[in-house]
Parts: structure tokens; C-alpha cells; sequence
């Protein structure tokens, strides 16, 4: 009897120090969760201060007080800008859906991957053009990246023009550039793309080769657009990630539509 109790009493032991091992390992899960949920949340904190803190150097007119668009509706410091950063090459603004960002170049693609315009080592980073563009924005197709961040900053809410009526509702978007001028690009095309997609490739030997490569984006596109794209179309591709598969992007694609 008295053995019987003492293997009872062991038994218990062993379950007491299981239940706590496993408590322990619980709670050890919990905190390190809760230390890099807290640790995003600052990270993101610190992305989306920083770029609002830039906000400070563009400026927008109400339609009441301007006469015309080439008054100025909208219009940015870029010296102001460029004092603070070089790289910073251009502008990009969408009218209504809250994308409206400096554009850096680096001397390589990922720099700005992973940097704020300020310099911070961020998940937010920049909205950056390829470093094989010309920063005027002269090339053929120029192409501009940023992330497809959870809080919708970025290029968080690109992805809206999956949807053909949403692009209805937002057929442009606009560059502006140290020069003074502004650019309107028309919505052209818009795909969901494997990340080796020949839809990334940026080096065409000939006006026929540029036309195959916009009759690709075009057929790959999840709408078709009216409007004229040809081999002397000035592009922008503005990719991000769809945040569904890891090899999978997002390339919005507009053209050139007037400049002033």
C-alpha cells in the first residue's frame, strides 16, 4: 500500500514539473511573440512618422484658389528635399487614394529596399526607381518599386487596381521632378506577375522588341484599357508585392499622358 501511494506521489511530481515545463515554454512563446509585435508596431511607427514628417515639404491649393492646374495645385520642395537627401529624384502622388511619396534612386536596388529616406533600417523603407533608369525619367520605361505594407502605407494600397472599376474611379496618377515639371500617366495595364516575369525586363534593342513587351503587359493585364501605347510610349511600371506568394508582384503600369 505504502508503495502504491509513493508511485502516486511520484506521478504527480512528474506532472507538476511537466505542467511548469510546459508553462514555461508557453510563456516563453507569448513573450517573444509580444516582444516582435511590439518591436513591428515601432517599426512601422517609425516609417510612417518619418514620411509624414516629410509631408511638410509639398504643399496642395484647394481648386477655390487656383485657376488652372499649372498654377500649382500641388507642388514639392525638391530643395528643400535634396538638402536633406540627393537620391531623392522625383515625386510620385495619386489623387484619392492616399499614395503620395518622394521617390529615391540608389546606386543599387537595395539600399532603398531596405532604408527609409532618411536613412533608417525600416520594413518600410522607400519608394525607390531601379538603378538602371535614367533619373529623368527619359527611358522608355522606367520603373519604380515600393512595399505592399500591412497598414496600407506605401505601396500598401496599389493593389486596389486589381480591380477594373477601381481603376475607373482612378485612371491617373503623377510624377513630379526636381525640373518643375509634372507628369500624368494613364493606368494601362495591371498584373498579378511571377517575380522572373520577362514583364521586368528593361532592355529593349528595338522599337519592335518595346511594342512585344507592351502587348505582354497588356494581354497579361487583368482589364484592358483604351488608350494608345506604342513603341514611342513613355512608361512607368510601379511594382510591390501582392502579399499572397512570396514570388508573386503586383505591376501597375501607366503611360505618359501630358506633361506641364
Amino acid at each position: 500500500m505504502t508503495g502504491k501511494i509513493k508511485n502516486e506521489r511520484k506521478k504527480k511530481k512528474q506532472q507538476n514539473i511537466l505542467f511548469r515545463i510546459l508553462f514555461l515554454l508557453a510563456l516563453a512563446v507569448f513573450l517573444y511573440a509580444a516582444v516582435r509585435l511590439i518591436l513591428y508596431g515601432i517599426t512601422y511607427w517609425k516609417g510612417s512618422h518619418e514620411y509624414k514628417g516629410l509631408q511638410k515639404y509639398v504643399s496642395e491649393q484647394s481648386k477655390d484658389e487656383i485657376s488652372t492646374e499649372e498654377n500649382g495645385e500641388f507642388t514639392v520642395d525638391f530643395s528643400g528635399l535634396k538638402e536633406l537627401n540627393p537620391d531623392c529624384i522625383g515625386w510620385i502622388r495619386f489623387e484619392n487614394i492616399d499614395i503620395s511619396y518622394p521617390i529615391m534612386q540608389g546606386e543599387d536596388n537595395e539600399y532603398y529596399l531596405k532604408h527609409t529616406f532618411e536613412g533608417q533600417a525600416v520594413t518600410a523603407a522607400s519608394i525607390f526607381m531601379d538603378a538602371n533608369n535614367h533619373a529623368d525619367f527619359s527611358d522608355q520605361n522606367t520603373f519604380i518599386y515600393g512595399h505592399n505594407m500591412k497598414d496600407k502605407t506605401m505601396f500598401g494600397k496599389l493593389n486596389n487596381y486589381k480591380d477594373e472599376e477601381f481603376y475607373k474611379e482612378n485612371p491617373y496618377f503623377y510624377i513630379y521632378t526636381p525640373d518643375g515639371k509634372v507628369r500624368m500617366y494613364k493606368v494601362f495595364a495591371a498584373s498579378v506577375v511571377k517575380d522572373t516575369s520577362d514583364a521586368y525586363n528593361l532592355t529593349y534593342n528595338s522599337d519592335e522588341e518595346f511594342e512585344s513587351y507592351l502587348n505582354l503587359c497588356r494581354e497579361s493585364s487583368n482589364y484592358q484599357v483604351d488608350v494608345e501605347v506604342n513603341a514611342q510610349s513613355q512608361i512607368v511600371s510601379l511594382s510591390t508585392c501582392t502579399n499572397v506568394k512570396e514570388d508573386e508582384r503586383f505591376l501597375l503600369q501607366g503611360v505618359l499622358a501630358g506633361e506641364y
